[in-house]
């Protein structure tokens, strides 16, 4: 138990060190850039939490980056990879347009189906890259990538041809019924109640984890293939699963960008950069579930301080990718020195050599 306890201790402060240091690196660029070092710093600091308007951005960016984080901590857990998150994103705002638009409820009823509906149209589309990773071998960071550009293709098509707004020229859905939408946490800003997911989530998967056999069996896989295979476990089937609950938390992350969204209807970027930038929290929380979520507000915080800083001081929001770039590059340099540093001190020791044993023919004396 002290164990885990110090090795989720150094994480943290592994963590805390890389976000600070990627933060005074950035902000020697904004020096070197013309602006004095107070100014930048207020500057992202207003930006992200100086009004509730900011505030409520930097919350609102933080839901998704949250759900696609704890997406990739469960398959990471299960020792798979996959990059899918975009896509799996935008296939669960499609299940949630047809949902939202095409069946009318009391809100008490279709906001959950909407929900339920964006999970399952994740976890389908993460399901066709755990089939082919399962059934014919094909690596699925590979299909993943292929399945993102398709699903892009596919939300194009969807919002020109079967659900476009034919009473706009943009590429639209027809705006949905607020029984479909999260209501508003703050009156006129972006935070919904959809907030309310960070929390669960994160609690729901680090228990799952840690707590309950079916996470147990993913760590056991993830730890070795030939280990769970010894002890009754198939990897391809635990492996599967992972993958399409990480979908699933995508397409939860799709469906509250759509049903939260400042606009109530679906474009073609509704997804943004939160697939991949998830992955990131992820990597800075150290695929902790509950570490995600400061992970997440931090890159949130950078997100909206970002676009501040570029209206106010004239700063590149350009610096907010450098930043998390930056981070993601000193989390795998840490990680890889604190992995070296740890394998030296659980070394196992060699046994002294000893002399071999006298023969007893040797210590009696001759007759």
């Amino acid at each position: 138990m002290r164990a885990r306890l110090a090795t989720g201790g150094l994480d943290f402060v592994l963590s805390v060190c890389v976000a600070i240091l990627a933060l005074l690196v950035a902000l020697i660029f904004v020096v070197a850039a013309g602006v004095s070092f107070t100014s930048g710093a207020d500057a992202f600091v207003s930006g992200a939490f100086g009004s509730q308007l900011n505030l409520a951005g930097t919350l609102a960016k933080m839901v998704p980056l949250t759900l696609v984080a704890l997406g990739w901590i469960v398959v990471f857990k299960a020792g798979r990879f996959h990059v899918g998150f975009p896509g799996q994103i935008l296939v669960g705002g499609m299940f949630v347009t047809v949902v939202a638009l095409k069946i009318h409820l009391p809100a008490g009823l279709h906001l959950p189906l909407v929900l339920v509906a964006g999970m399952a149209g994740g976890a389908l589309y993460a399901g066709i890259a755990a089939w082919l990773w399962a059934k014919r071998g094909v690596n699925e960071i590979l299909s993943t990538l292929l399945l993102n550009l398709i699903a892009a293709q596919l939300l194009a098509w969807w919002v020109r041809g079967p659900l476009h707004d034919h009473t706009s020229p943009l590429p639209l859905t027809p705006a949905f019924p607020n029984s479909a939408r999260w209501p508003e946490l703050l009156k006129n800003t972006d935070l919904h109640w959809d907030i309310v997911l960070v929390p669960i989530a994160a609690i729901l998967i680090s228990f799952l984890l840690a707590r309950t056999l079916a996470g147990f069996r993913m760590r056991l896989v993830g730890s070795g293939e030939m280990i769970a295979r010894e002890a009754g476990v198939s990897p391809e089937r635990i492996g599967v699963r992972a993958i399409m609950l990480s979908g699933a938390l995508a397409g939860l992350a799709g469906a509250s960008l759509v049903a939260a969204g400042t606009t109530p209807q679906v474009g073609e970027d509704f997804g943004g950069t939160y697939g991949f930038t998830g992955i990131a929290v992820a990597l800075l929380a150290r695929n902790n579930a509950l570490a995600a979520v400061p992970a997440a507000l931090l890159f949130a915080a950078l997100e909206q301080g970002g676009q501040t800083m570029e209206g106010t001081v004239g700063i590149s929001s350009s610096l907010v990718d450098f930043i998390q770039g930056l981070m993601i590059v000193l989390v795998l340099a840490a990680t890889t020195v604190l992995y070296l540093v740890r394998r030296r001190t659980t070394k196992p020791r060699a046994p002294k050599a000893t002399a071999p044993p006298t023969p007893r023919a040797e210590l009696e004396p001759s007759k």
